[in-house]
C-alpha cells in the first residue's frame, strides 16, 4: 500500500503500525500534528499532557508498565522535559520508548532555533534522524527494537522541512492484532538513588559503546558509493535530500540515519577512499566536531553557515565554489504585518493595556506575543513558557528594593498557566511580590491550532473530562485578590487593571472569553456612511475587518471577516457601526 503522507502523518503510523501504545504530549509547531494523527487511530491511547515534562515522566511510566510509548514534543520541549530525561538515560526502560524532538530550524514559529542533536550525545541517548516521511515510517520500529534490544530510550530528530513535507511511503507490516504487553520489570535500576546511580552511569557508558559497534553494520546508515574518488559527503536528514538534489550519484555520500553514537569504523571506510570529505548539516557542527575526532580532515562549517536553514543552492554553491557561504538577512520576503483574528479577546484587552504608563509588561509564548507592536505596544519581555509570571516577580522585587513607583504587569495565556504558569504564580505568592498577573483565558491553545487543554473539558480525542476552573486553582494557590473580567468590554478591562494596579500585594485578574475561531458567528457589524465622518478611531485597533481605503478616503468595514466583537463599535463616538443580527 502507498500512501503520499507528511513526515508528521508517516511518524504516527509508524508509531501505530510498530505497535505502539501510549503516546503523549505538548502542541507546538513544527511537532503537533504527530499527536493529532495518532488521535484519530484506533486501539492507541493518546492524550495532551500539560507539560512535555509530564509527558516523558508518563511514557516512562507506561513503559515500565510493559507498553511501547513515545513522548512527542518541539524543540524547546526538551529543555521543559530534560530533567526526566537525564536520569531516563540511566535507568533505561522496559518497553520501547522513543522521545520525538520537532525541531525548528529556520525559526519559522518559534524563539530560538537551538539544535536539539546535542541533546542526544548530552544525555548519552542514541538519535535516530529519518530524511523523509518513509523514514519516519521505518525509523519508528527501528527505534522501538533498538529501544528494547538495549533497554534504552531513543530520540528520533524531525526539522521542520520532513515534519511537513510529503512523500510517499509504502507500508511494509501490519499492527500486531494479538498485542501484548512485556511484563512489568520491578528492577534495582528504576530507584536511581546515589549507590545505585553510580553503577549505572557506569553501564551507561558500556551500553553506548555496545550500541556503537551495533551502528557499524546497521542498515539505518547507508553508504552510495560513487566512482568519482575526489570528494565525498557525509549527511543526515533533510540536508541529504538537497544533496541529492543537487549532486544526484556524482559523489559518493554516507547518509546517516543514527547520528549518535556515530559509526566510527564505517566512517573511517568510507572517507579513506577520498581525497576531499564534505560534512553537510545545517546549525551547529554536531557530526563535524565528532568525526574530526576520528583523525578525519573533513571541511563543515568552515565553508557552511551556522544560522538557519540550508538549501540546494547553498550547498551547490559551497562544494563546487569551495568557498563559505555567507548568510543574508535581508533576503526578500511577503510583508505580512502580525495581527490578531477579527473579533480576538487579546485585542481590546492589549488595546487598553498598552495606556497605561510606568509599567513593565512580562509577556509568555502564545498569540499574545503579537502584543509587543503597533498599535499596541503592551509587550517588554518574552522568554519562555510559563516565565511571563517569574519574571514579572523578579523585576518586581527589584522595583521594591530600589523604592521604585513602577508596577510590572505578568501576562500568560489558559494552556501556558497548566503547562507551567502555576508554579510561577506561586513564586509571586510565596515570595510576598505585589506584581499584577493575568492570566488571558480563551478556553484553548490557540497559537497551535486550537488544541484542548486542563481547562477546556476536553481531552485530545475530544471526549468529556474534568474541566479545571483557573479561578479555583489560582485561589487554592493564596491569592487573595482575584477578579474575572471581559476583555472585549474596553471600560471594564480598563477599571479592572487599574484596581489591580492599586493593590500591594499579588493580584490575578483573568480575561474570560472564548477564542473567536471557536466561537459561533452570531451577528455582525456594517458602516452606516450617513454617520460616520471618517476620524478611522475604530481603524486604530487594526482589526483585519477594518481598513481605511486611501484611494476612496473611506472606512471600509468586511462585514464576512467581522466576528461581532464590538471593539470598534466601542470606540465610535459617533454611532456610525451598526449591527447585523445574524440568526
Amino acid at each position: 500500500m502507498h500512501s503520499l503522507l507528511s513526515g508528521n502523518e508517516a511518524l504516527a503510523l509508524g508509531f501505530y503500525e510498530a505497535n505502539g501504545l501510549f503516546a503523549s504530549g505538548y502542541p507546538g509547531t513544527p511537532s503537533t500534528e504527530i499527536l493529532e494523527n495518532i488521535s484519530k487511530l484506533k486501539n492507541v491511547y493518546s492524550e495532551w499532557a500539560p507539560n512535555e515534562k509530564v509527558a516523558v515522566e508518563s511514557v516512562i511510566g507506561a513503559s515500565y508498565a510493559g507498553a511501547r510509548s513515545m513522548a512527542i514534543m518541539k524543540q524547546v520541549g526538551v529543555n521543559v522535559a530534560s530533567d526526566p530525561i537525564f536520569t531516563l538515560a540511566y535507568t533505561g526502560c522496559n518497553a520501547g520508548l522513543i522521545i520525538v524532538t520537532a525541531d525548528d530550524v529556520g525559526i519559522h514559529s518559534s524563539q530560538n532555533e537551538q539544535d536539539n542533536r546535542w541533546y542526544s550525545k548530552f544525555s548519552k541517548i542514541p538519535m535516530l534522524e529519518p530524511s523523509n516521511s518513509q523514514e519516519c515510517f521505518d525509523f519508528v520500529k527501528m527505534a522501538f527494537e533498538l529501544s528494547e534490544a538495549f533497554k534504552s530510550p531513543i530520540f528520533i530528530r524531525l526539522t521542520t522541512r520532513i515534519s511537513h513535507s510529503k512523500s510517499i511511503v509504502s507500508k511494509s507490516y501490519k499492527r500486531d492484532i494479538s498485542l501484548t504487553l512485556l511484563p512489568i520489570d520491578f528492577n534495582e535500576r528504576f530507584d536511581p538513588i546515589p549507590r545505585i546511580s553510580k553503577e549505572l552511569h557506569r553501564k551507561l557508558e558500556d551500553k553506548i559503546e555496545q550500541i556503537t559497534n551495533f551502528s557499524e553494520n546497521y542498515s539505518i546508515n547507508i553508504v552510495e558509493q560513487s566512482q568519482n574518488t575526489n570528494l565525498c559527503i557525509i549527511t543526515s536528514g533533510i540536508c541529504y535530500q538537497y544533496v541529492k538534489e543537487v549532486f544526484g550519484n556524482s559523489y559518493s555520500i554516507l547518509k546517516l540515519g543514527m547520528i549518535y553514537p556515530l559509526p566510527v569504523n564505517l566512517i573511517k571506510s568510507f572517507c579513506q577512499r577520498h581525497e576531499k570529505t564534505f560534512v553537510i548539516e545545517e546549525l551547529d557542527d554536531f557530526l563535524e566536531s565528532q568525526i574530526s575526532t576520528f583523525g578525519i580532515n573533513c571541511i563543515g562549517k568552515k565553508l557552511t553557515p551556522k544560522l538557519y536553514e540550508l538549501t540546494p543552492d547553498i550547498i551547490k554553491s559551497i562544494i563546487l565554489n569551495n568557498t563559505a557561504y555567507i548568510c543574508n538577512d535581508n533576503i526578500p520576503t511577503v510583508q505580512k504585518k502580525d495581527t490578531f483574528c477579527a473579533g480576538c479577546s487579546y485585542r481590546g484587552f492589549f488595546y487598553v493595556l498598552g495606556k497605561f504608563k510606568n509599567v513593565v509588561i512580562s509577556s509568555d509564548i502564545g498569540c499574545y506575543s503579537l502584543s509587543g507592536g503597533e498599535p499596541f505596544y503592551a509587550k517588554d519581555i518574552a522568554i519562555c513558557m510559563g516565565g511571563g509570571f517569574s519574571i514579572a516577580h523578579g523585576i518586581q522585587k527589584i522595583f521594591q528594593i530600589s523604592s521604585s513607583t513602577k508596577k510590572c504587569i505578568g501576562v500568560m495565556g489558559d494552556s501556558t498557566f497548566f503547562h507551567s504558569g502555576m508554579t510561577s504564580l506561586l513564586t509571586n505568592v510565596y515570595n510576598n511580590s505585589n506584581s499584577l498577573l493575568v492570566i488571558l483565558d480563551n478556553r484553548s491553545t490557540s497559537m497551535t491550532g486550537l488544541q484542548e487543554n486542563p481547562g477546556t473539558g476536553k481531552t485530545l480525542r475530544n471526549t468529556e473530562t474534568t474541566a479545571i476552573d483557573i479561578e479555583s486553582v489560582v485561589k487554592s494557590l493564596g491569592v487573595k485578590y482575584v477578579r474575572c473580567f471581559n476583555p472585549l468590554v474596553l471600560d471594564e478591562t480598563y477599571t479592572v487593571l487599574k484596581w489591580g494596579l492599586s493593590i500591594d500585594e499579588p493580584v490575578v485578574l483573568i480575561a474570560k472569553c472564548l477564542c473567536s475561531l471557536k466561537e459561533k458567528k452570531h451577528h455582525t457589524f456594517t458602516i452606516d456612511k450617513n454617520y460616520c465622518i471618517e476620524c478611522q478611531k475604530c481603524v486604530s485597533i487594526q482589526c483585519p475587518a477594518l481598513i481605511y481605503n486611501k484611494q476612496l478616503q473611506t472606512v471600509v468595514l468586511n462585514s464576512s471577516l467581522c466576528n461581532g466583537c464590538t471593539l470598534c463599535k466601542q470606540l465610535c463616538k459617533y454611532d456610525a457601526i451598526k449591527e447585523i443580527n445574524l440568526e
